[in-house]
C-alpha cells in the first residue's frame, strides 16, 4: 500500500542534510525504487573563507560521502546508482519567496512535484525569535503556498514535534491544536481569543522594535560610555571603541530577541521559542490549508537508529547525546532531573517510517480533520531518567571513554538534585571561586 502511494511520485524534501532529512532520503532511495524524482532543497552554506557551498556540493559531502549509504551501496550497487540518478539537489531557502529558487527551477518544481515533506526547522530552544519564526512558522506557510500552486495535486507532510503540546498535562490525543487558542488558554479553559496570524505580526513588530533600538544612536552612546568608563584611564582608540560598541550592540540584540521569544512562549503555555513557533506553524497550516491534502507528524526526542540505514546510525550530537558523551568523559558529576520522569526517546528510523507512512493519510484532511500522528515511546515503552542513567553508567564501565593518556575517567553516581540544590552546589564549587579569581586578577 505504501509503495503504491509512492509509485511515480516526485518528492520535494526539505531539511537535508539534517538528521531526519538524511534518514528520509536514505529510506526513500533504498526502499521505494518506483519514486520518480527526489528534489532535495538545501540552503547555501558559507565556509570560513567566505566561499559558498551550493546544494549539490553539500549533498555530496554531507550525505553521499558519509556512512549513510554504505550498506545500500555495498549490497546493491546497481540499485544505489539508479536511485542516486533520481536525486536532484536544489539550492533554495524556505524563508524566502518562491523558496529562494531560481525562476526556471521553481517553475520546474511546480510542474513536477506532487509530495512535499516539510522537515526543515531550527531546533534550538533559545534561538532569536525572528529567526525561529521565519523558519518554523512562516517556512511551512511558504511550502503550503507552493503545494497549492503545483500543477499536480500535491500532498504535504509537516514534520512537527510532540512538544507543541507545551505544558498541557495528561494524555495528549492525536489532534491538531485549536487555531484560536494558546496552550495556556487550553489549560485554563479560557475563552478563545488567540489568532496566530495576528501573533505573527505582533512578533514581527516586537523584533523590529528591538532591532531599531539596537541600531539607535542612543543605545550606541550608552555602550560607548560604558566602555570608556571601564577603561579607568586607559582609553582605547576611537576605532577600537566603535568595534566594541558594534559587538555589544550585536550581543544585546541577540539576547533581547531570545528573551522576547522565551517570554512570549512561556506566557502562552509553551516551554520555549522552538515549541512556540512550531505550534503556531501547525495552527497556520490548519487555518490556511484550503484544498491541499495535509498531514502532521509529531516525533518526540529523536535518537540513533534501531535498524536503518544501519543499527546505531546518527548524524551529529542530538538532544541527549552531548549529556551522555560528557558523562562518559567524567564531566557531569550530577544532573538536575526528576528521577522517575520519562525520557521519551524514539529511534530516527521509526520516525522516518512514520513520516513516509503518514503521507498516504493526507487525503483524509480534505473535508475532515487534519490527521496527526505522534511518534513517541513514553506511553508504550517508557524509559525513566534513572533507567537511562543506569544504562549509561553500565555501558561506560564496559566500554570506557579513555583520556589522552589512556586513563579511565571516574563515573559519579547521580543523585538527581532539584534545580535549586544543583544551582547552589554548582555556584559554590565553580562560579564563586571563578568570580574570586577574576576579582583578584
Amino acid at each position: 500500500m505504501i509503495r503504491d502511494f509512492y509509485r511515480h511520485r516526485s518528492i520535494l524534501l526539505t531539511g537535508v542534510p539534517g538528521f531526519v532529512g538524511k534518514g528520509v532520503l536514505a529510506k526513500v532511495m533504498a526502499d521505494l525504487p518506483e519514486v520518480a524524482r527526489i528534489y532535495v532543497l538545501s540552503r547555501q552554506r558559507h565556509r570560513a573563507d567566505g566561499s559558498v557551498v551550493e546544494a549539490a556540493e553539500r549533498l555530496e559531502a554531507e550525505c553521499f560521502a558519509t556512512s549513510l549509504f554504505d550498506r545500500f551501496r555495498s549490497t546493491d550497487p546497481d540499485g544505489f546508482a539508479a536511485a542516486r540518478e533520481k536525486v536532484v539537489p536544489i539550492t533554495g531557502d524556505i524563508t524566502k519567496d518562491e523558496l529562494g529558487c531560481d525562476a526556471e527551477i521553481y517553475a520546474r518544481l511546480l510542474d513536477d512535484v506532487d509530495l512535499i515533506i516539510a522537515n526543515a526547522a531550527t531546533v534550538e530552544f533559545d534561538a532569536p525569535l525572528d529567526f525561529s519564526l521565519d523558519l518554523n512558522t512562516l517556512g511551512p506557510q511558504r511550502l503550503l503556498e507552493f503545494a497549492r500552486a503545483c500543477r499536480r495535486d500535491a500532498v504535504m507532510v509537516q514534520v512537527s514535534t510532540a512538544y507543541v503540546n507545551g505544558q498541557l498535562p495528561g494524555l495528549l490525543v492525536e489532534r491538531p491544536l485549536p487555531i484560536n487558542r494558546t496552550i495556556r488558554q487550553m489549560i485554563d479553559e479560557a475563552p478563545t481569543s488567540f489568532d496566530p496570524d495576528r501573533e505573527v505580526e505582533a512578533c514581527k513588530g516586537a523584533c523590529e522594535r528591538i532591532r531599531r533600538t539596537a541600531a539607535s544612536e542612543a543605545q550606541r552612546e550608552a555602550f560607548r560610555r560604558e566602555i570608556l568608563d571601564q577603561g579607568k584611564g586607559r582609553q582605547p582608540t576611537p576605532k577600537r571603541v566603535e568595534k566594541l560598541v558594534d559587538d555589544r550592540c550585536n550581543n544585546w540584540l541577540k539576547r533581547e530577541l531570545v528573551r522576547e521569544g522565551m517570554e512570549r512562549a512561556r506566557a502562552y503555555g509553551w516551554h520555549d521559542v522552538y515549541t512556540f513557533t512550531k505550534g503556531m506553524g501547525e495552527q497556520l497550516l490548519v487555518k490556511h490549508q484550503g484544498d491541499v491534502p495535509l498531514v502532521i507528524v509529531r516525533p518526540s526526542v529523536i535518537e540513533s537508529s534501531l535498524k536503518d540505514p544501519e543499527p546505531g546510525w546518527i548524524s551529529g550530537l542530538k538532544v541527549s547525546d552531548p549529556l551522555i558523551v560528557a558523562y562518559g568523559r567524567g564531566l557531569v558529576p550530577d544532573f538536575p532531573a526528576a528521577r522517575d520522569s520519562v525520557m521519551d526517546l524514539i529511534p530516527v528510523d521509526i520516525v522516518v517510517n512514520g513520516i513516509l507512512a503518514a503521507a498516504g493519510r493526507a487525503a483524509e484532511s480534505i473535508g475532515g480533520e487534519v490527521p496527526v500522528f505522534h511518534i513517541a515511546s513514553g506511553s508504550e515503552n517508557p524509559i525513566t531518567n534513572n533507567q537511562l542513567f543506569r544504562l549509561m553508567k553500565n555501558y561506560f564501565h564496559e566500554s570506557p571513554m579513555r583520556g589522552r593518556n589512556g586513563e579511565i575517567p571516574e563515573l559519579p553516581e547521580w543523585s538527581f538534585p532539584s534545580q535549586k540544590r544543583f544551582r547552589t552546589l554548582f555556584n559554590l564549587k565553580y562560579m564563586y571561586p571563578l568570580d574570586a579569581v577574576q576579582w583578584l586578577v
